[in-house]
């Protein structure tokens, strides 16, 4: 049980890093793919159906594009490759290469070529969404078109080396053939990373290298995965999920164990370990030991990840006024409350939550959040599993993996047993997660039946601001003291824009450590543990923002539409309009809720 000095004083966050999409550290960009065909029969006289057909035909091209780019994202996003003439394609698991992302570019450049053939008044609603996500997204690729090597696909928590094992474990077998895939896509690893290590060895080269501790970090983390060869965790799973796949006879449940074995000692961890000692070997290479901003053009490149991971148009200085007004407002609530209620402190301090089995706690929330959220089908199916001991060190509290758009009533979410989570506290994250967090998010928007398009469109605090919000209305229905639940909001609130801040202060206004230690001071934070944060943010810069201004952005829409509607505001009605709108920039967002408060009004 967390102290309330440490909740309040320490702000401990309590959110995890989610691998919604499941695959995007695979490839570089926003939406990276090769070239598409471009629509060349546009003209300014085809009719309306006409034009909404070449839309159409544009935007499938995209779509499967997209999803062949790697087979790990070919299998999280479709179960039944048929429909989309996918059945005869080689396993890949794509590169890391700058080859590769000036490609990306070009396909950028390609597609909004493409699009401005079209005329927008004759789309369809739904179409002209798509477009102006679409649009947005490929306007931002461009924006950091000389700053590609500033990319990183490496890192202590979301980094490639970190997801990929959880990506294997959770790989789909659909049909037998989903599993030669998989075990060629083991023996693809060393090739993979060897397209890393590459790609490393140019950011040296560049002075661009990680710091000595992020690049220990990543190290420290292979070595925990590729210890113990012979009793890996791709091992043990593949061995369980081999043995439930129904229509194998003995000799090839014989063959597939003893290939997946082979594969992972003499594929995967060798893999791991050279990547290790190309690791070690570029350590010390690293000429800043700072955030981004510590590097020549690291600002700039800071402004656009940010923009690219939140789908937020605001300044770094309207962000950082932003959570700092919000900090404010939460420290003074809690202050309020405390006033009010001087025992909601001691309660909070031996709060314990009603629901403190994983199980319980999600069957509660899929019940309770009913009044204010739309209805979802009740066939929705949630596995929880664990994350494996060797993962645990460097994984998040939990994750949502989300599972192919024909497959989407099939969920599974993970959990950490590791001795800094206690699960049984862990009531808002599994809200964060599940109900109404990203699994419920996700599949009410499948349940729309949306153009496939959508599902490779990724916002960053879109989702996460979503799981933020969720977690933080999560504290309501809980079951615990009224008083109690509005404290921990607030100080989650407050938890989320002192991070926010730190990020903004390591990679935006260059705070060393003395300086960000100074800060975090204030709210009750050690040497030792402002020093953590301080590698946290330089390793993964921008991260946290998802999560801090993605949920300022919902609550600013929230907000708005409550004070533009009055009496007509009904909570369950913008949560609607918000999950149907599905991922997408805040500025696109922005236009469709005055289209939908407009509509409310009549």
């Amino acid at each position: 049980m967390k102290s309330i000095s440490k909740i309040i004083r320490n702000v401990v966050i309590m959110v995890g890093i989610i691998a919604i999409a499941g695959v995007a550290c695979i490839k570089s960009g926003i939406l990276p793919s090769d070239a598409i065909p471009v629509i060349k029969s546009a003209q300014d006289n085809r009719t309306p159906e006409e034009m909404q057909a070449d839309f159409s035909e544009f935007i499938n091209a995209a779509f499967i594009n997209e999803i062949t780019d790697d087979s790990i994202t070919l299998n999280y996003t479709v179960k039944d490759k048929s429909k989309y003439g996918l059945t005869k394609l080689e396993p890949t698991l794509g590169e890391v290469s700058l080859e590769d992302m000036k490609s990306s570019l070009f396909v950028s450049e390609n597609r909004l070529a493409a699009m401005e053939t079209f005329d927008y008044d004759k789309l369809t609603n739904e179409q002209q969404l798509i477009y102006d996500i679409m649009y947005s997204m490929l306007k931002l690729n461009l924006e950091a078109s000389d700053l590609l090597e500033y990319s990183e696909c490496l890192g202590p928590t979301s980094g490639i080396q970190a997801q990929l094992p959880v990506l294997f474990a959770e790989f789909n077998f659909y049909e037998k053939s989903d599993i030669d895939t998989y075990i060629s896509l083991l023996k693809l690893v060393p090739d993979y990373f060897d397209s890393i290590i590459e790609f490393e060895k140019l950011k040296s080269k560049a002075g661009l290298f990680m710091s000595d501790t992020t690049a220990q970090a990543i190290i420290e983390q292979c070595k925990e995965f590729s210890d113990n060869k012979e009793e890996n965790y791709l091992i043990s799973v593949f061995n369980n999920k081999i043995k439930e796949f129904q229509g194998l006879e003995s000799k090839d449940i014989s063959f597939y164990t003893e290939e997946n074995k082979k594969a992972v000692t003499e594929y995967v961890i060798p893999a791991y370990e050279k990547l290790i000692d190309a690791l070690v070997s570029l350590k010390g290479t690293g000429v800043n030991d700072k955030g981004l901003c510590g590097f020549k053009d690291g600002k700039r490149y800071y402004e656009y990840l940010v923009k690219a991971m939140t789908g937020s148009d605001r300044s770094l200085k309207e962000i950082d006024k932003l959570l700092g007004d919000a900090l404010a407002s939460s420290q003074q609530k809690m202050a309020s409350i405390m006033t009010k209620s001087p025992d909601v402190y001691y309660k909070a301090a031996e709060l314990e939550y009603p629901y403190k089995e994983p199980v319980k706690a999600i069957e509660h929330l899929k019940k309770a959040v009913k009044k204010d959220f739309p209805e979802l089908s009740d066939d929705i199916k949630c596995s929880i599993k664990y994350v494996d001991k060797s993962l645990e060190e460097h994984m998040s509290p939990a994750f949502y993996l989300t599972p192919a758009i024909d497959e989407y009533k099939t969920n599974v979410i993970y959990l950490n047993k590791n001795e800094r989570f206690d699960l049984s506290e862990a009531f808002s994250t599994i809200a964060h997660e599940s109900y109404p967090g990203h699994l419920y998010q996700n599949c009410y928007f499948q349940s729309l039946d949306p153009e496939p398009i959508r599902s490779v469109m990724h916002v960053g605090g879109y989702s996460e601001g979503w799981g933020t919000y969720a977690e933080l209305y999560s504290y309501k229905i809980a079951g615990i003291d009224k008083g109690v639940a509005k404290l921990m909001i607030q100080n989650t609130i407050a938890t989320l824009c002192v991070y926010g801040k730190a990020d903004i202060g390591v990679n935006y206004f260059g705070w060393d450590c003395d300086e960000l230690t100074n800060y975090l001071a204030d709210y009750g934070f050690s040497k030792s543990q402002s020093r953590t944060i301080f590698d946290t943010m330089v390793a993964e810069p921008a991260n946290y923002l998802q999560y801090t201004l993605g949920y300022l952005e919902i609550d600013a829409l929230r907000k708005e539409a409550a004070n533009k509607l009055g009496d007509k505001f009904v909570l369950k009605d913008f949560h609607e309009f918000f999950l149907s709108v599905g991922t997408a920039p805040f500025s696109v967002i922005q236009d469709r809720l005055d289209t939908w408060i407009k509509d409310k009004h009549k």
